[in-house]
Parts: C-alpha cells; sequence; structure tokens
C-alpha cells in the first residue's frame, strides 16, 4: 500500500494531471478523460478508508481481540464487505466494500487516467520546444523584416501556428498529433527561407546594379559578334543554312532599350524604397539574361557555316600533307581533288557541299 500511495502522490503532482482534472478541456481530450478523472479523485478517499480497515485489523490481531480461529477471523476482515464507504466517494454511504475492492478502485483510478498523464506529458515535452524555437526564430525573422521594412506573410502564418498549437496544449493537448509539431517546423522554415531571400537581394543591390554597366557592354559585344557573323556566312558560304536573325541595336541603345530602362533605374537611386529597385533591378536582370541566351544562340548558328569550312580546311591541309608523306605528290588524280577542294574553299562563296564531297572523295582515293 506504501507503494500505490507513493505512486498517487507522483501522478498528483504531475500539471498534467492538475489539467485533467481541473475542467474546462477541449472536445477531444474531455472525449478521451470521460469520467477517468473524477473517479481519480476519489482515489485517495478509497485509499484512506483502506489504509484505516487495515489499520483496524492490526489494532485487533495486536490487542488479542480475536476469539478461537482467530485466522479465520483475519481473513474475514481482509476479504468481507464490511468497510463503510466514504461520502466523498460520491456513492450510497449504506454500500460497504472489502479492503481488496478498495485497493482495486484505487489501482483502476490510477491505472485509467495514469496513462493519459503521460500521454499528455509526453506531448508537451515533444512540442513545447518546438514552440519555444519557433517563436524566438519568428522574432528575430520579424526584427529583421521590420530593419527592412517589408512584411512577410509567411511569418505572420507560422506565429498563427505557433499561437494555436499552444492554446491546444493548455486547453485540448489530446487533440495535438506529430504532425501538428512538423507542420510549424516547416512554416517556420519556409518563413527562415524567404527572408533570407530577401536579406540576400537586399544585400546584393549594390553589386548587382554595378555589374549591369558591364552585362550591358557584353550584350553589345555578342550582338555584333553574332550580327558580323551572320554578314560573313552570307558572303563566305553559298546558301547557308540554319542562319539566325540579329535583334537590332535599339533593343539595347533605342528608345526603351535596355540602356534606358538601366538609365531610369540608376537615376531613381536611393529616393525609391530597395525593394522596388530590387524589383525594377531583377526585371530589367532577367530581360537581359534571356537575351543574352538568344544571342549566344545566334552567334552559335551564324558562326557553324563558317566553322564548318573551317574544318574542311583542316581536312583538306591534313589530305595535303599524309599525299606528300606517302611519296604521292605526282598523282595527278589527287593532285586534281586538292586544287579543286582548294578552290572552292577559298574562293567565296564556298559550296560547303561541294567541297565535303571533294575531300571524301580525296579521302577515298587515299585509302585506296
Amino acid at each position: 500500500m506504501t507503494g500505490l500511495r507513493a505512486a498517487i502522490v507522483d501522478l498528483e503532482a504531475s500539471p498534467s494531471y492538475l489539467m485533467l482534472t481541473g475542467g474546462d478541456l477541449g472536445p477531444v481530450t474531455a472525449g478521451k478523460v470521460g469520467e477517468a478523472a473524477a473517479r481519480a479523485e476519489r482515489v485517495w478517499p478509497a485509499l484512506e478508508a483502506a489504509a484505516a480497515a487495515v489499520e483496524h485489523v492490526r489494532q485487533v490481531v495486536d490487542e488479542g481481540g480475536l476469539r478461537r480461529g482467530g485466522g479465520r477471523e483475519v481473513r474475514d476482515l481482509l476479504t468481507e464487505r464490511w468497510v463503510e464507504m466514504p461520502s466523498s466517494m460520491g456513492l450510497p454511504t449504506a454500500e460497504r466494500a472489502s479492503i481488496g475492492e478498495l485497493l482495486d478502485r484505487v489501482r483502476r483510478g490510477y491505472d485509467e487516467l495514469g496513462p493519459l498523464v503521460s500521454e499528455v506529458e509526453s506531448l508537451w515535452q515533444a512540442v513545447l520546444p518546438r514552440i519555444d524555437a519557433a517563436r524566438t526564430t519568428l522574432a528575430r525573422l520579424g526584427g529583421e523584416m521590420d530593419a527592412l521594412g517589408l512584411p512577410e506573410p509567411l511569418i505572420t502564418r507560422a506565429q498563427a501556428l505557433a499561437d494555436d498549437l499552444a492554446d491546444r496544449l493548455v486547453t485540448d493537448p489530446l487533440a495535438v498529433v506529430q504532425g501538428d509539431g512538423d507542420q510549424l517546423d516547416e512554416a517556420v522554415a519556409a518563413a527562415a527561407k524567404q527572408v533570407a531571400s530577401l536579406l540576400t537581394s537586399h544585400a546584393s543591390l549594390d553589386a548587382d546594379l554595378a555589374g549591369t554597366e558591364e552585362q550591358l557592354a557584353r550584350l553589345r559585344l555578342l550582338r555584333n559578334r553574332a550580327a558580323a557573323a551572320g554578314d560573313r556566312a552570307r558572303a563566305k558560304i553559298a546558301d547557308p543554312e540554319g542562319l539566325v536573325r540579329v535583334p537590332s541595336s535599339s533593343v539595347l541603345d533605342g528608345p526603351k532599350g535596355l540602356g534606358e530602362r538601366l538609365d531610369d533605374l540608376l537615376a531613381a537611386g536611393s529616393d525609391a524604397a530597395w525593394n522596388q529597385r530590387r524589383s525594377l533591378l531583377d526585371r530589367w536582370l532577367g530581360t537581359a539574361g534571356q537575351l543574352e541566351r538568344q544571342l549566344e544562340r545566334a552567334l552559335d548558328a551564324n558562326q557553324a557555316p563558317l566553322d564548318g569550312r573551317d574544318e574542311l580546311r583542316g581536312r583538306l591541309t591534313a589530305y595535303q600533307a599524309k599525299i606528300a608523306a606517302v611519296g604521292r605528290a605526282e598523282d595527278l588524280a589527287l593532285t586534281d581533288l586538292v586544287d579543286v577542294a582548294r578552290q572552292e574553299l577559298y574562293t567565296a562563296p564556298t559550296d560547303l557541299a561541294v567541297a565535303a564531297a571533294t575531300i571524301d572523295d580525296l579521302a577515298g582515293r587515299l585509302r585506296s
């Protein structure tokens, strides 16, 4: 009985026990607890009644008040229903119980509420640290956004989740599940990622602005190279395939071009809010990046026919060296093919198909 008493004292010392037996529980927790809280509160009267009955039996034995067959009388005192139920147990006072029945009521009351108390404590131990960490993180993120002069909806959402979870842990803890803590962690992580992105954007604004003139110069060079490659291909190659039309220079330096838009952005200076400048700059960089990729593709396409001609010239030079190396420099059939190929490759406009066929014929004759 001493061990049972100690276990009950330990249970009742738990804040979770006080919350579960204090009333005003949320619907989920109230449904799981049911009458267990009321029965748990009647544990002590039953335990005290059982302890008093046991003490009475001990006194009878110690004082020699037993009749003949005392062992049987002691057994009857321990097993028969002779103990009056305490009125605080909410039962008719005329009802009687045995010591064993009283102790069974105590154990059932303890065993019924004990697991629920443990479940609540486990939830608090698992979730409260996450709430505390979330609130600390969100407070810092909020301060950083205040410094930038921006609201951040993800912070507000995560704070609402933390507040709701903290409230349910107190009012309806058994309604909380592991996924609630995971959801809070994910919301805080999303807010932190967004704030980090904004801080990076703010910190890199000046550096990104400083690189715009360099990028504009790179675009001018790319455009001119692509246009020049197209002009050379049309002049040097007969019916070149795959050439790309290059945008007009006005896309860079004409009205509303990238140059003029950059001038407007730089002129705004510190008079505009940083996030507005950031937004304008990001749009400018996006357009510039798209144009750069377009011009790189145009340069590759317009340079391809010229590169094809240069590749054929390289093959011709290699075959000429091979002809000399194998001692066939006097082979008129070979030298005639070399002359035909050289004439085609070094006289504009070059017909790449004819030049390639001639060099393939030369290679075949060399192999034979």
